[in-house]
């Protein structure tokens, strides 16, 4: 999956990682310098993804949650990923996200 890096205006001690869904939608989640918090986006067609130094951990707990809720039984299951993207300051940063078998339909 190819991700978009960005720096939000006068905050150059974050990054915003997004990427173009398949579905048409622009899914983005933010990333604070120097935290372990791992913050995502769930879209519409079912993927998610979690971006911050624990998002492999965080995707997998919340996937399990979900599942353990009864939601997103329509998917057929999640094959899991993860990539690293750099950031503007030079710190690679992980991406984890999941893919759903059957994508829902935008």
């Amino acid at each position: 999956m190819e991700f978009i890096v960005r720096t939000p205006r006068n905050n150059p001690d974050e990054v915003e990682v997004r990427y173009d869904c398949a579905c048409g939608c622009k899914p983005r989640a933010r990333y604070q310098r120097g935290t372990d918090e791992a913050n995502h986006e769930h879209c519409c067609c079912g993927q998610v993804h979690f971006v911050g130094a624990r998002a492999k951990e965080q995707l997998e707990a919340y996937l399990k949650d979900r599942s353990m809720q009864g939601l997103d039984q329509d998917l057929g299951g999640y094959s899991t990923n993860v990539q690293q993207v750099e950031t503007p300051w030079g710190e690679p940063v992980p991406v984890a996200y999941g893919v759903p078998a059957k994508p829902r339909a935008h």
